[in-house]
């Protein structure tokens, strides 16, 4: 057995991983806490069965260094992103966009992975101007809100600013991002924009990083991925660009996975 933990920015994501099945999946708000990792092992870890080691990845996992009595082994982010975009991913070739508090690119080939790039805009952003806007509130409050939002009343289509049909453009596609918002906006609909547009952006930017290299697959990791409306906005992206994208089971999970993966 193989514990997987994901130290990030905002939160910390721990999998248990038995041969290629993972397991006890959970995720603790905050900094990491040595002692959360000794009751989640008293916890799951069944009587008799070993902990072969503790595979930590991460901007956090500098971390790892205030865990003791165990086997520690530290995972590269990027190589974990790659080895859990493989988990999902048959392609040769393909790119894993990581989108956790930022964005981060990595393009798989034949096996080979390498970090291309990323963006400072992700779940981070998307979070500090939900709580300006909403002047608090958390990631669940963001999660209701964005759920019951209609995205027509924030966004300018491209129906609404062009006066013939554009060949290559659907006319309910996003011209500008909030472009209708008023004051008159349901809290509903600006929060459902928000993540529109972050989701929105990133997702052209992972065709972006593909287009230069020939790839039109792509794997989508991270808890914004989860937002409601989510797969509708991929889904948009697909259809408009001519790429596939695969969100697998659990994406926020899946870089702890990648880490146990890699031991």
């Amino acid at each position: 057995m193989i514990i997987g933990l994901d130290l990030g920015i905002s939160a910390t994501k721990i999998v248990l991983l038995d041969s290629t099945k993972a397991s006890c999946l959970e995720i603790w708000e905050g900094g990491f806490r040595p002692e959360k990792l000794e009751a989640y092992i008293q916890n799951n870890i069944p009587k008799g069965a070993k902990l072969e080691c503790i595979a930590v990845t991460g901007v956090g996992s500098i971390a790892s260094a205030q865990i003791s009595g165990h086997k520690i082994k530290t995972v590269d982010e990027f190589k974990a992103n790659a080895k859990a975009a493989e988990y999902v991913c048959h392609a040769e070739r393909f790119i894993v966009a990581s989108i956790g508090t930022a964005t981060s690119f990595v393009k798989v080939d034949q096996g080979a992975a390498k970090h291309i790039g990323g963006s400072a805009l992700g779940g981070g952003a998307l979070m500090t101007l939900f709580q300006m806007i909403m002047q608090g509130g958390g990631w669940q409050h963001l999660r209701m809100l964005a759920e019951r939002g209609n995205l027509n009343n924030v966004d300018t289509t491209i129906g609404d600013v062009c006066m013939t049909e554009l060949p290559d453009l659907p006319t309910d596609a996003s011209a500008v991002n909030l472009g209708r918002l008023k004051m008159s906006s349901t809290p509903d609909d600006i929060v459902l924009g928000l993540v529109n547009m972050v989701l929105q952006n990133i997702g052209v930017m992972t065709h972006l990083a593909g287009k230069g290299y020939g790839i039109t697959e792509f794997v989508l990791l991270g808890r914004t991925v989860t937002l409601p409306h989510a797969n509708e906005i991929f889904e948009r992206l697909e259809n408009l660009y001519g790429i596939h994208i695969i969100v697998p089971k659990h994406p926020e999970f899946m870089t702890a996975i990648g880490a146990a993966l890699s031991v």
